[in-house]
């Protein structure tokens, strides 16, 4: 709990040395500060026990998760120091909304009653709606916001409902009671119960951007600030998940919401990999490529095995290591192709600056899941769990899904093996941070993919 208030504190700290004009910072003492917040998370990893009044509950499934929160925040914000250099102003604004977003992250993947879920998910999507919009001049970074608010809105309103229902039908809000009364003889038979698991389950999906729920995706990722998308592709989604698995553990999956989600996870895994073939803008295919990795954990999530959290933390953490990787790469050859956001941009990578197109094409084999990198031993930790669990026909078809998914990032490594045919804009610069950042989390898909018990 130390970490949470933690958080919380430094956002306040990092706005007023916003307002004081201490720049420069920014970045170190949010680090230091996520740093403290890592170190008193690990002296609670044994921690197991409820807090406020059974609200939260900080246990080993938490607190692996808050951590992988943390650590990718760390790195995003790192990235922001190059990032918002030649932003002028509200720089501290973003990073302290950021930071609350984060402390929204962590109550969802510790949460203990479905108020504290709610409460997580709009501390968590309001700075969003605030950040999608922050290129000011932009009408597109405008839509991006406009839509990413309205459908949140409208989720929210989903879940609200669901969580009513599910309070009218076991008269609390507390997740043991619910439980209890999920494995009791009346859950199948009260519609006012699972109304309230479907409804509920809807305000997930469109965190997780789950098909028929995923249309705010490509827009809201294509519109806002790089930096923030990011953050949502990473953070977002891992957050999202964690509050997913909780909330599914308490339901014991009666057998008409696993077939709900059997649909939405075959409905997500077409959907991504299908329409990311047609995308030349490189937001959004990585967009449709988020949708794809949102069917594959949706397997792991319906698989429901004693082993599904570890692979869900595994998956979660390795593909947010390899998208800010692949982000920072796109950051700065956009940048030095005066903002086109085209796969062309990748173009000539190779000859100008090899390390560089080595570990973009090393991110892009670990999402695509190909041997030796982390995405691949996630790729197959799931469909293990799909095969115990009976989804042969779903593990069967995902695998061919896949193999669709490998065309679209190899389109992308073809560019940056092929010769330039335009002349860039301006040159490409790369900061010793931003070839730390890299490079620690090119270093760390390789080594979870040959050595993936270290992060078991």
């Amino acid at each position: 709990m130390s970490a949470l208030i933690l958080i919380s504190v430094l956002g306040v700290i990092v706005l007023y040395l916003g307002l004081f004009g201490n720049r420069k910072l920014l970045v170190p003492v949010a680090v230091i500060g996520l740093l403290a917040a890592l170190y008193f998370l690990q002296t609670g990893w044994n921690l197991n026990h409820p807090m406020f009044e059974t609200m939260v509950r900080f246990d080993r499934f938490s607190v692996l998760f808050t951590s992988g929160l943390i650590i990718i925040t760390m790195l995003i914000f790192l990235f922001g120091v190059d990032y918002y250099e030649r932003m002028t102003e509200h720089v501290a604004e973003h990073y302290t909304l950021m930071l609350f977003s984060l402390v929204g992250a962590m109550l969802i993947t510790s949460y203990n009653n479905l108020l504290v879920l709610f409460l997580g998910i709009e501390i968590l999507s309001i700075p969003l709606y605030v950040l999608a919009g922050g290129k000011r001049h932009s009408m597109r970074s405008g839509e991006a916001a406009f839509k990413y608010f309205l459908l949140g809105s409208f989720s929210s309103g989903f879940f609200l409902m669901g969580i009513a229902l599910l309070y009218g039908s076991t008269g609390s809000f507390d997740i043991a009671t619910i439980q209890a009364f999920a494995t009791s003889n009346l859950a199948p038979s009260n519609m006012l119960f699972l109304l309230g698991l479907f409804f509920t389950a809807i305000g997930l999906a469109f965190k997780i951007a789950a098909a028929p729920f995923h249309f705010w995706s490509p827009d809201v990722y294509e519109g806002a600030p790089t930096l923030i998308t990011a953050f949502m592709a990473t953070v977002v989604k891992m957050g999202a998940f964690a509050a997913f698995y909780r909330f599914l553990e308490i339901t014991a999956l009666p057998p008409s919401m696993t077939k709900a989600l059997l649909v939405m996870t075959f409905a997500t895994l077409l959907i991504g990999n299908i329409v990311a073939l047609r995308q030349t803008q490189f937001k959004r295919l990585m967009a449709y490529s988020s949708i794809a990795h949102s069917g594959f954990l949706l397997m792991a999530l319906l698989s429901h095995q004693p082993n599904t959290a570890n692979v869900l933390f595994y998956y979660t953490f390795t593909y947010a290591l390899g998208t800010v990787g692949l982000f920072i790469i796109f950051t700065l050859v956009k940048r030095a192709a005066n903002g086109d956001e085209n796969i062309r941009i990748f173009r000539g990578l190779f000859r100008s600056h090899p390390w560089l197109a080595i570990l973009a094409m090393v991110f892009l084999l670990s999402l695509a899941g190909i041997p030796l990198t982390a995405g691949f031993i996630a790729k197959y930790q799931v469909f293990l769990l799909a095969i115990s669990a009976g989804f042969i026909k779903l593990t069967l078809f995902a695998v061919l899904m896949a193999v669709v998914g490998i065309y679209y990032y190899v389109l992308v490594i073809r560019e940056t093996f092929t010769p330039s045919d335009y002349e860039q804009g301006t040159t490409l610069v790369v900061t010793p941070l931003n070839w730390l950042v890299i490079s620690l989390c090119g270093v760390a898909v390789v080594a979870f993919g040959v050595m993936p018990w270290l992060l078991a």
